[in-house]
């Protein structure tokens, strides 16, 4: 009892401190789950979405920030892993039937052991407290190909910072250079075609086909959508041969409208099949039905600069890129339906 006083006079006066040069503050901290009498839920990697709690946001009586500041949000969790041989992470959703905001947790390289961490940010109150009265708090973990997962939530607690614009910078939390939206991370392919050698000409070449593809998917321009996938193109969850008029179209992302739009809105980055190699090697397995030619480019394009989340619905966002037998460049691998 005396050890958690203090806890809460240091938390309180640090706060204040924040406070005090204008750079932010703690102003909510709100328990979504857990305590010393709730149990633990138990979560699967293999189980996708699970949930974990429903809160009435009506009840929470929760405060507008003041004048001239800005909300930040993020979820303070205390949860366990079993131990993987690659690094694992968890997400955590908000989900009403309007909104879905996503907030996902930082990789962690061990297990066996109790996390006590801090997620992204999220930065968009309007889109986080909308007219819904109640949300459902959702978990997944996201782990590498045939590495199931399985763990323990013990709490989960929103909080709320409100920061002066001019101080934003003060409390944001880096985020990950790779982070995958989708259950289980991009198994592996195989390609007949013969190595290319990685060049910065070849970077350059993927790179503005890989953008003319994101343009056609948010323009909703269908033909070059369709023509510019391979047929069949491949399932990067499991390797199968899907036809590529069998992909559904891609979802329309509010508030882009366009390429620019896009690139103002997204972080995007070009991998080569050396440095994905190395992240995740699991992907040349040779077990596996397909494998990444070494001319193949990986293309991440989904995570939000805004909350620096990966929201749903935008997996079309990630996806691998080679050329054809005639020279010409296609995508070919995506996330499953």
């Amino acid at each position: 009892m005396k050890r958690a006083v203090i806890l809460n006079v240091f938390i309180l006066i640090f706060s204040m401190a924040l406070h005090a040069e204008n750079k932010g503050y703690l102003s909510e901290s709100i328990p979504l789950f857990g305590g010393r009498t709730a149990p633990p839920v138990n979560l699967n990697s293999q189980d996708g979405w699970s949930s974990i709690t429903s809160v009435d946001w009506d009840a929470l009586n929760i405060k507008d920030p003041e004048e001239g500041y800005e909300r930040k949000w993020r979820l303070h969790t205390n949860y366990e892993l079993s131990r993987s041989s690659s690094p694992s992470t968890i997400q955590f959703r908000l989900r009403s039937a309007s909104i879905v905001p996503v907030f996902t947790l930082p990789w962690s390289e061990g297990g066996d052991v109790k996390e006590d961490v801090y997620s992204n940010w999220y930065e968009d109150p309007e889109a986080l407290l909308d007219e819904e009265s109640r949300f459902l708090v959702e978990a997944r973990f996201i782990t590498p190909p045939r590495t199931p997962v399985n763990g323990r939530i013990f709490s989960v607690t929103l909080e709320a910072w409100d920061v002066r614009l001019d101080g934003m910078a003060a409390v944001r939390s880096p985020g990950e250079d790779v982070q995958l939206a989708y259950a289980r991370p991009l198994p592996t392919a195989r390609t007949d075609k013969t190595t290319t050698p990685d060049s910065q000409e070849s970077q350059e070449a993927a790179l503005d086909f890989a953008l003319s593809f994101v343009d056609a998917c948010i323009t909703g321009d269908l033909p070059a959508y369709y023509r510019s996938q391979s047929d069949p193109v491949r399932s990067l969850d499991d390797g199968k041969a899907i036809p590529r008029y069998r992909m559904p179209p891609p979802s329309r992302i509010p508030g882009i409208g366009n390429l620019e739009s896009y690139k103002q809105r997204f972080n995007y980055k070009l991998y080569s099949s050396e440095t994905y190699r190395n992240l995740f090697p699991e992907w040349f397995d040779t077990s596996r039905p397909w494998i990444p030619g070494d001319g193949a480019y990986l293309f991440m394009g989904h995570q939000d600069r805004l909350s620096n989340t990966n929201p749903e619905g935008v997996d079309y966002l990630v996806f691998l890129v080679d050329t054809d037998e005639n020279g010409l460049w296609k995508v070919v691998a995506r996330p499953g339906n």
